[in-house]
Order: C-alpha cells, then sequence, then structure tokens
C-alpha cells in the first residue's frame, strides 16, 4: 500500500513539476470539424486559458467563448502533450424554414493537444458538446486545431 501511495506521489510531482510553459502565449488557427472556423486561444498561465471560436455549419454561425484548464502530460508522456476541459458559452443565429434564428446556450470542451518543439505550432483534438437554451442540443461536435503560437518559444 506504501508502495502505491508514493508512486502516485512521485506521478502527481512529476505532472506539476514539468511545466507547458504556456503563460502569456496567445494561439491563432483554422478549425477542422464541428463547427468548422477559425480558433484562438490565450493562456493566462501554465494552466488556465481562453479560447474564442468563429464557426460555422450546418446553415448556422456562432462565436463560442470557452475557460480551459490544461493538464501537462510532458513528464509522462513527451514534451508539449497535455489534455485539457473547460466550458462556456455561445451565441449565433441559425437558418430555420427560411428564417434566421437567434441561438445560445453553454459548451462544454474536452481534448488533448500538442505544442511542437521545433515550430510554433499548436495541433489539437477536441470534443465540444453544445446546448442551445432555444434548440436541440448538439452533442457530438468534434474537430482538428491547428494553431500558430506566437511569442517566444
Amino acid at each position: 500500500m506504501k508502495k502505491r501511495i508514493l508512486f502516485v506521489l512521485i506521478i502527481i510531482g512529476c505532472t506539476v513539476a514539468v511545466q507547458a510553459q504556456t503563460a502569456g502565449r496567445a494561439q491563432l488557427g483554422g478549425r477542422l470539424g464541428i463547427p468548422l472556423g477559425v480558433t484562438g486561444r490565450y493562456w493566462f498561465d501554465d494552466h488556465s486559458g481562453a479560447e474564442g471560436i468563429l464557426g460555422i455549419y450546418d446553415r448556422t454561425v456562432s462565436l463560442t467563448a470557452l475557460y480551459e484548464y490544461r493538464f501537462d502530460l510532458s513528464a509522462l508522456t513527451i514534451d508539449g502533450f497535455g489534455w485539457y476541459l473547460g466550458g462556456g458559452l455561445h451565441a449565433g443565429t441559425r437558418e430555420e424554414n427560411s428564417t434566421w434564428k437567434f441561438i445560445s446556450g453553454l459548451d462544454g470542451i474536452a481534448g488533448a493537444d500538442y505544442n511542437f518543439q521545433t515550430i510554433p505550432v499548436n495541433l489539437g483534438l477536441d470534443w465540444k458538446p453544445a446546448v442551445h437554451f432555444n434548440n436541440s442540443a448538439e452533442l457530438a461536435q468534434f474537430a482538428l486545431s491547428v494553431r500558430y503560437t506566437f511569442g517566444n518559444r
């Protein structure tokens, strides 16, 4: 039992000790999936960040704002690899029956990403379910994002 506790403490210590050094970095790029569009992220520190997505899909245009918390997995895998969880809000417009209707709601996000060590590029794969206040939920929103990372490496 003591060995298991020690093992867990070592793993947690390694995960916390190695930082992705993302603080103060902005990322901008494209999102391929649902929604298709432009994504931008800014990291407040090595774990907390905000993401904005301007997307289009299925006669819908939306703007999404998300808060994300990133868990660095560099100590357990390869440098630059991590996963993140978060949530936020969206608003937009959707064409239904030849009229445009306002939509808004709540979003969740869960994904994994990789920050390349030799080039300023971030590659991410995520699941972003959305629940609309005045329309049906959309739970099958998956996408691949490629972002340029601004700032010193």
